[in-house]
């Protein structure tokens, strides 16, 4: 193969994971690339199609909506900018990585394309190193704090801007920083009801090595093939394994190499901002034209404002992704190489977007958090809650907050650091504003009580912890639903075989449905703001605010009902529509290929966990209750031994139905076990299945 230093080798351990050792920097990246696009090229093709807004070419009209945004929002025109900003080392390796996928793209275009691409008659087009840049961008910009300010818009228009603030407000969080501290009595409102993330650090002198142990486990929407990849990259720079996402360079998100390990979670941030215009100043326009396979072409005008490309002829978005050149890619590499927490989180101070929670462990016995990412800073500070006049200076952005500002906090006293999409820090007083969107406080505060009772844990602590199923709200629902026979003496574990928990579910669901019903919500779901960001429902999350009220007594979102006679409304509507299935029956993996066909689709199987506990398994509840977004991860990291570390992904390291190991970890996910992880050259070598040896011409 042409352009290579000297021989790649690349050995497949028996679930497939590509552990690819290289003489160089550049050829660690190419072999990336090539292993990437070998076992996810539908994927990679998938989401640059998306991100351009060229998704309607393959589909149909069913991908118009999702063009039209993409195309407004204009990541490609972002991604460019970036490129070409980026630094030298950091180019470099994106043009390396791309050199490689490219070779692949050629090798399987000239041979037989993976069938999912046969049925879409798509040829796979040559990879760019600014598509690393797009596919990224792609991948966040539906995890920013748009979509919350949006729902809370439709909400103040139905029920008034006080009504509406006070409907969404939250309590009884816990902090990130101190690890576990109450919080402070704020606005605090989970709207996008996706399931979350968790992550947590133990130090040494809880755990059975003395050294630290970091696990956890990001949750997205279930997709096929899934988001993240596993792999493992080597070279005399840096030797480095861990999940990565399948047209992207490097490990951003979660790996570790000879001495440091690290992960994130969604940080929560609020770094997008909505601005309405009465009449849009258009910096830069064009017309684009958007191709529909099987029907007729249309134009989308793309057009720029000082605030960010415009959503709708009067909303623009504003991103810290976008807003301004973005060389957030410049930590990548670095990343790599570092070798202790503190060298860690230098790296991110050119970190742009997603803001995250960082924790880091190092080999040395230091565990850390940092926020990392861009944080706005605002002139109005109290954070803006919906779409603001855009031509009103005061909501003007100045600038971003300093990396040394950022919160940050190493080896606490409670041995453990933890993050579940809850509040960063404990304080608001003379603290920087972050954001006022969290999640519900319940995963935090089981992982808070496992945390700070362990001592000598292992990565089996952590492979339990991760299948934690216990549900604190069902809990409270089921004491107060005590004359309801499918729930005496429930425990409130959301166990697959549970009738209990199906029970509860659709009880749940009803309350839900029915507080949207008499709040006058569930008649403007259709509204224009609501349904602006393609794929996103967010009345589905209602049950935050209903779960939150029934503690408080409010009774509001029932229109004159008091909380008794809602209450025995669902229960009836409940017993109407339960069957007596178990959970599992309910509640299962549903993911579905991108181009509809069934022969393309794994088996389902039945899941434990909802939105409230630490296995989390989110559904939409307007529509069913299959899994929408659960854990697309899971791993624990050893440092006094990585090759004792544990990973499993859904599905499998392939994205090819059909392929061995195409699904070939959904079992061992399903169940909450933890795969093999090897590391060192004699634990890969123990577990190779394959090996193949790419040689410069």
């Amino acid at each position: 193969m042409a352009g290579l230093d000297g021989p790649i080798e690349i050995v497949r351990d028996q679930i497939g994971v590509p552990h690819c050792y290289a003489a160089t920097e550049h050829d660690a990246f190419f072999a990336q690339g090539w292993v990437h696009a070998t076992d996810r090229l539908w994927q990679m093709e998938h989401d640059r199609r998306r991100a351009l807004g060229r998704w309607a070419e393959v589909v149909g009209p069913a991908g118009v909506t999702s063009d039209l945004f993409y195309r407004r929002v204009d990541l490609a025109s972002s991604a460019r900018r970036d490129w070409s900003a980026l630094a030298p080392r950091t180019r470099a390796m994106l043009a390396a990585y791309s050199a490689g996928a490219s070779a692949a793209v050629k090798k399987r275009t000239a041979g037989r394309l993976p069938r999912d691409l046969e049925l879409a008659g798509v040829v796979p087009e040559t990879w760019e190193p600014w598509h690393c840049l797009l596919v990224f961008k792609l991948r966040h910009v539906l995890m920013g704090s748009a979509r919350p300010k949006l729902w809370r818009a439709v909400a103040a228009d139905v029920l008034g801007a006080e009504a509406a603030k006070w409907m969404l407000s939250g309590s009884d969080h816990l902090a990130s920083v101190p690890p576990g501290a109450p919080c402070e009595s704020l606005l605090s409102v989970a709207l996008a009801d996706e399931a979350g993330s968790n992550n947590w650090a133990l130090s040494g002198w809880r755990t059975s090595s003395g050294l630290p142990l970091l696990a956890g486990d990001p949750h997205r929407v279930l997709e096929i093939p899934n988001v993240y990849v596993q792999g493992h990259l080597s070279c005399p720079a840096w030797d480095v394994l861990g999940l990565g996402m399948a047209g992207v360079a490097g490990f951003p998100h979660f790996g570790h190499n000879h001495q440091v390990a690290w992960c994130i979670t969604h940080g929560m941030v609020d770094d997008q901002d909505l601005y309405h215009y009465s009449s849009p100043p258009g910096d830069a326009q064009r017309v684009d034209t958007i191709q529909v396979r099987h029907s007729n072409p249309i134009d989308v005008e793309v057009v720029t404002t000082p605030r960010g490309p415009l959503l709708a002829p009067d909303l623009a978005l504003c991103w810290t992704a976008t807003i301004e050149t973005d060389t957030g890619f410049d930590a990548v590499p670095s990343m790599l190489e570092a070798a202790s927490v503190a060298a860690l989180f230098e790296t991110m101070r050119t970190w742009v977007a997603p803001g995250n929670n960082l924790l880091a462990a190092d080999r040395a016995g230091t565990i850390g958090y940092l926020t990392r990412g861009r944080v706005p800073l605002r002139r109005r500070n109290e954070g803006i809650l919906v779409p603001v006049p855009g031509e009103d200076a005061s909501y003007t952005w100045d600038g971003f907050l300093a990396f040394e500002d950022h919160p940050r906090l190493v080896n606490p006293e409670e041995g453990f650091l933890f993050s579940a999409n809850n509040p960063v820090l404990a304080f608001s007083t003379g603290a920087p504003y972050l954001g006022i969107d969290v999640a519900a406080p319940w995963r935090a505060r089981r992982l808070v009580d496992a945390l700070s009772q362990m001592v000598g844990a292992t990565v089996a602590d952590m492979e339990a912890l991760h299948r934690d199923v216990v549900s604190l709200p069902a809990r409270w629902w089921s004491e107060r639903l005590s004359g309801w026979a499918p729930l005496a003496d429930w425990d409130g574990s959301m166990d697959a075989q549970s009738s209990a928990a199906a029970a509860y579910s659709v009880f749940r669901r009803e309350l839900m449905l029915l507080a949207l019903e008499r709040s006058g919500l569930g008649a403007n779901l259709d509204h224009r703001l609501n349904r602006l960001v393609p794929g996103v429902l967010p009345e589905s999350a209602i049950w935050r605010v209903v779960d939150q009220h029934a503690r408080s007594g409010e009774t509001g979102l029932f229109a004159g009902w008091s909380w008794d006679q809602a209450v025995a409304e669902s229960t009836t509507r409940a017993q109407r529509t339960w069957k007596g299935e178990s959970w599992g029956e309910l509640h299962y993996s549903a993911q579905h290929h991108p181009l509809g066909r069934a022969e393309l689709d794994p088996p389902s199987v039945p899941y434990a966990g909802d939105m409230d506990t630490v296995q989390a398994a989110s559904y939409l509840p307007t529509v069913s209750f299959a899994t929408q977004s659960a854990s697309v991860a899971r791993y624990a990291f050893d440092l006094a031994d990585w090759d004792r570390s544990g990973w499993v992904i859904p599905l499998g390291s392939s994205g090819e139905p059909g392929n061995p190991h195409f699904a070939d970890q959904q079992e061992a996910w399903r169940e909450g076990r933890l795969l093999v992880a090897p590391y060192t050259r004699a634990a890969v070598q123990a577990a190779s299945e394959a090996r193949l040896v790419l040689r410069p011409v």
